[in-house]
């Protein structure tokens, strides 16, 4: 245990000047620290201070901070420095930033086509009250985490340490919490001045949706080339620039088929479209995909039916009617036509050149 806190207090001599600083008046080291566990639970300890003051600020601290329980179990001095051996228990908000990045991703792309997006404030906003809200269900939960700390500090002359604070020890006393951060700039040697936190959950979030959400338009022989039991990624707002007629009203039912089967939404789309025009010409009620000899009680059972069945019968290596997984082998068993393959095709490259340049242009905004 000697050794342990001599190298410590040996690597404090030389790292401190780098790293954030609590100054606590107290006489001995452990008064220090229970002086600034004090002041975490109360507010009164600004840790996360690369941050500007914010309207949500002061909560996410609160919420951070207010299941946090510490004890003192060593501490040692040697001359001006001094380290505490503490073990702390808070809540666990280590999946925080995951649970964000999901939230916030799926709010962009279900407001994608918002005007609201392109507003960085209002979005800054929006990314803020989200993380907040991540924050405090994860302090709710009752899930906790302990974590054994050196707190290192040294004398700061007038009868009173500072307690230096590196970004493991941060982490630690916020329970894993993983805080944003800015890029730093090139060129930018000195200590980054403080961030908006709102507008770098912003940044982060909009970095991620750029980097996977970009959606291309494809050539006929591309769509002919396709794995129809993959997902095309679009959204329901995505849907709802292609749907026309009798099918507008059926994107969540669309959407929903892709997520449940690994369907290509936009295959079903297509057919629907094709065998329908559109859901204006039935041979049978609601059968809007001419499946079958019979009619369905509406569009979306019909659509719910056959995107079953296509996921299962036909695009499933064991379903009775699986030929291959491109249009072309889905159209061996489920049309006669032969030329069945190029009208679905067609109206597949029709919906991704209009889906992809809407979609990315929204996405341009939000640079």
């Amino acid at each position: 245990m000697n050794g342990i806190i001599n190298t410590v207090i040996a690597l404090i001599l030389s790292t401190f000047m780098s790293m954030g600083m609590a100054t606590v008046i107290e006489d001995e080291p452990e008064e220090a620290v229970e002086d600034f566990f004090a002041g975490l639970s109360s507010g009164q300890q600004q840790i996360i201070e690369e941050y500007k003051d914010c309207d949500e600020l002061e909560k996410i601290q609160e919420d951070i901070f207010r299941n946090v329980e510490f004890k003192v179990e060593d501490a040692r001095t040697k001359g001006d420095v001094a380290v505490a051996k503490v073990k702390v228990t808070n809540s666990d908000f280590s999946g925080v930033k995951d649970a964000y990045e999901e939230e916030s991703y799926n709010y962009v792309m279900e407001n994608l086509y918002s005007d609201d997006i392109a507003d960085k404030k209002k979005l800054s906003g929006e990314c803020l009250d989200i993380y907040e809200k991540e924050i405090a269900e994860a302090a709710d939960k009752g899930d906790k985490t302990t974590t054994e700390i050196y707190l290192a500090m040294e004398d700061d002359g007038n009868n009173g340490w500072r307690i230096i604070l590196d970004d493991e020890t941060k982490s630690a006393l916020m329970g894993g919490l993983s805080l944003p951060a800015s890029e730093e700039k090139d060129g930018d040697s000195e200590k980054k001045k403080k961030e908006d936190l709102a507008n770098t959950l912003r940044e982060e979030t909009v970095s991620y949706v750029l980097e996977q959400e970009e959606i291309p338009a494809y050539s006929y022989e591309e769509v002919q080339a396709m794995d129809m039991s993959k997902p095309s990624g679009v959204t329901v707002e995505d849907l709802k620039l292609v749907t026309r007629y009798k099918l507008v009203g059926t994107e969540e039912t669309l959407y929903q088929l892709e997520q449940d089967y690994n369907l290509n939404c936009l295959l079903l789309l297509s057919i629907a479209s094709h065998e329908s025009a559109y859901g204006t010409m039935q041979f049978h009620p609601n059968n809007v995909c001419g499946y079958g000899y019979s009619g369905f009680s509406s569009v979306d059972e019909c659509l719910n039916t056959v995107g079953r069945v296509l996921a299962k019968n036909y695009l499933d290596p064991s379903g009775p009617y699986y030929k291959g997984k491109t249009i072309d082998d889905v159209n061996k068993t489920y049309a006669a036509d032969p030329a069945w393959d190029s009208k679905v095709a067609n109206k597949m490259v029709y919906f991704y050149k209009v889906i992809s340049e809407n979609h990315n242009k929204q996405l341009e905004k939000l640079k």
